[in-house]
């Protein structure tokens, strides 16, 4: 296949979708496929939803969006950039992923190219993709089509770390593919790293946000303790961190699409192989139990009766600066609170109202007016007050 031929599909347009086409789309060709039909429409407008690009970046590019899967007939490269979440029960849900894999599959041609970018454990995409892909379209991955895996790197709100500057980890089912695939991802990326193989470039992902999940539940371990102790944790740390080779991690509530998801994942495969993670495991219980944690620090800096109380929550989003509302801890937190008799705002300027109360059930407050007996902060695991917030208006 040649560069003058290449026509792009993303299937799935969200926080890792719509980069990839917007990207691509300054070069060739790209059609941004998803199954939400406002979504597209608000694309096509141009209209960002999650507030990652702006109308401007959408002009004088090749692209176009449709939830009509006729629209990607005449495609030659699909990338898949679909959800990968959990269930209640943390249990991997690959429903839109398998699903986007029967669609692609009953679309290919020889000749073509496809490429996972959705987070799942070593061996998904050769164990469950590729049968199905294989079954739809009745051609040989590898012989027919190239097939590859490239992991996503989106980290929302950073500006510094975009999908040109970071390296990107590409992978394929044999030397063509990937050779293939890291020629296609070379013209919209400065650095690519290749894998020697999908099963690698599978494993890495989720290793990369493991290793967070478990430094993250150290330090909020290590946060219950010095808080027991009386010792101020911010002070302890920024005293380490005068250490040479001391790692910067905080504590705080772990939410996100990638830290607070992907470690099940890993936990799930490792179960099915009969290998124990044990300090994953932990570490995830850490983390899932800190809003618990949290929810007790607050209340022992208030004093009883709890009833009438206020306390403003600075942040929905699952961290500062964000739209992104996917596995935050925040309403949980709420909840804990209004349980014993507390009245609770919370405060995000970046998370509309409508969104909130759509997802949540309560709407968050346009500006900060009222007096508060605390201010907390769920990211950093912070506590101010009792006093009027120092962030009025803000």
């Amino acid at each position: 296949m040649h560069k003058e031929s290449y026509r792009i599909a993303v299937i799935g347009c969200g926080y890792v979708g719509l980069p990839l086409a917007l990207a691509f789309s300054r070069l060739f060709p790209v059609v941004g496929f998803d199954l939400d039909e406002k979504r597209v429409f608000e694309l096509s407008q141009p209209f960002d939803r999650n507030g990652e690009y702006s109308a401007e970046e959408f002009q004088h590019r090749q692209l176009s969006f449709s939830s009509d899967d006729e629209d990607l007939r005449n495609c030659n490269v699909f990338i898949i950039a679909v959800p990968t979440p959990v269930d209640q029960n943390h249990s991997p849900d690959l429903s839109c992923l398998i699903n986007a894999s029967r669609m692609v599959g009953s679309l290919l041609k020889k000749g073509d190219c496809v490429i996972y970018e959705s987070t799942v454990a070593p061996g998904c995409t050769g164990k469950i993709c590729l049968p199905i892909l294989k079954d739809e379209s009745a051609l040989v991955p590898g012989e027919d089509f190239y097939l590859g895996f490239s992991p996503e790197r989106v980290n929302p709100g950073d500006a510094e770390h975009t999908l040109q500057s970071i390296s990107k980890v590409v992978s394929g089912i044999n030397e063509e593919s990937l050779l293939f695939i890291e020629k296609l991802y070379s013209f919209v990326v400065n650095k690519t790293c290749m894998a020697s193989s999908i099963e690698i470039a599978e494993a890495s992902k989720l290793v990369e946000n493991i290793q967070r999940d478990v430094n993250i539940a150290l330090m909020n371990e290590l946060s219950v303790y010095l808080e027991k102790m009386g010792i101020p944790m911010d002070e302890v740390l920024e005293v380490s961190a005068s250490k040479w080779n001391f790692s910067n991690y905080h504590p705080g509530l772990v939410g996100g699409h990638c830290i607070a998801v992907d470690p099940y994942y890993l936990l799930e495969s490792a179960e099915k192989e009969g290998v124990p993670l044990s300090l994953i495991q932990q570490a995830r219980d850490v983390n899932e139990n800190m809003p618990e944690e949290f929810a007790c620090r607050i209340l022992s800096k208030l004093e009883k009766p709890y009833r009438g109380k206020k306390v403003l929550i600075r942040g929905l989003a699952f961290k500062p600066g964000v739209k992104d509302i996917r596995n935050t801890k925040t309403p949980q937190l709420r909840e804990l609170l209004l349980k014993q008799g507390i009245e609770v705002d919370v405060y995000d300027p970046f998370v509309d109202h409508s969104v909130s109360l759509s997802m949540f059930g309560f709407e968050t407050i346009d500006e900060i007016t009222d007096q508060y007996d605390l201010i907390v902060l769920p990211h950093n695991l912070s506590i101010i007050g009792p006093r009027e917030s120092p962030y009025r208006n803000s």
